[in-house]
């Protein structure tokens, strides 16, 4: 792999601080192993860095790679599959995740002044160098410590890849119950998410609520569901973390009962994914 300097600097600069105990304002990804994980959800736009071992993704039945040196830009709340390949000489998947937060999405909204997008855009892999300048930034940032500096920095690098095609990162969500739910759900996911309980939350009676839920093809219990085990994923990926714990974090009393459910989300026992 012929990399330049300034992104072999960046990669390594991203590296260390993924190996280190700093905290990050974003999530680090780590694996010894290869997993897929099907239907994988994605709440909003997301860039994934990988830094050691590669992705694999596909989103229409075609598999593209995304190694070192190249950033996964997902442009907005997606479904799609994915597998995390560990480094072959390491035997050791890491990756950086930033989830890009509203408020940094709607800075980069007011700093371009423009129309709101309304096409989707698709995933797809970047490379880095376009970027070094705003990536060094960013890295420099993280490593002081400086986290609100480190998110102005990732609203910049939210402008580059609007300007270089990735449109799609600025397009509104849309208005959906669904998905309202299910961010309820992953800001606290052990909170009993009762059907009273998020009625009272979203101000919609209980007939009102399941006939937009099924108008939007899914049910209440399928969306607390998804987004527990989706939190699960997460857990597993950037902590060490016991599984008994991880359950009770989503909101499971039962660790057979939590196993099963990610089993049938992603057919692989979460023990055995780790």
């Amino acid at each position: 792999m012929n990399l330049t300097s300034d992104v072999s600097a960046i990669l390594s600069n991203l590296l260390s601080l993924a190996t280190s105990s700093n905290p990050l304002p974003c999530d680090c990804l780590r694996s010894i192993q290869s997993h897929l994980v099907k239907k994988h959800d994605v709440d909003g736009p997301t860039l994934a860095f990988p830094l050691l071992g590669h992705f694999r993704y596909s989103e229409n039945g075609i598999w593209h790679e995304v190694t070192p040196g190249s950033l996964l830009v997902v442009p907005n709340a997606r479904c799609f599959d994915i597998e995390y390949i560990p480094d072959g000489a390491r035997n050791e998947f890491i990756a950086l995740s930033v989830v890009l937060t509203d408020a940094q999405l709607e800075s980069a909204r007011l700093l371009l002044n423009e129309a709101p997008e309304s096409e989707l855009g698709q995933i797809s892999a970047v490379g880095l160098g376009a970027f070094s300048e705003t990536l060094e930034r960013w890295t420099q940032t993280m490593k002081q410590g400086q986290r609100a500096l480190s998110l102005h920095a990732m609203v910049e690098m939210v402008i580059h890849l609007h300007s270089a095609g990735h449109r799609g990162l600025l397009r509104l969500p849309p208005d959906s119950l669904a998905t309202t739910i299910r961010r309820m759900v992953t800001e606290d996911p052990s909170k009993d998410w009762s059907a009273e309980v998020i009625e009272g939350s979203v101000g919609i009676s209980g007939p009102t609520l399941r006939r937009k839920l099924a108008n939007e093809q899914t049910s209440l219990r399928n969306i607390i569901a998804d987004a527990r085990v989706s939190e699960a994923l997460r857990l597993l990926m950037t902590s060490s973390l016991p599984v008994k714990t991880i359950a009770a974090k989503v909101g499971y009393s039962s660790v057979a009962s939590f196993s099963k459910r990610f089993t049938d989300r992603y057919g692989t026992e979460p023990s055995k994914f780790r």
